[in-house]
């Protein structure tokens, strides 16, 4: 049996552009690797 997952690696992702990418595809179902420098 195979489930294929939507992945997605997205640097910059805590603030602005980044953030709202993240959350757009959080929505979309994907299952996310955020990065960020602090």
């Amino acid at each position: 049996m195979s489930k294929e997952q939507r992945v997605a690696i997205v640097t910059g992702g805590s603030r602005g552009i980044g953030r709202q990418v993240v959350q757009r595809l959080a929505e979309e179902g994907y299952a996310l690797v955020v990065n960020y420098a602090g």
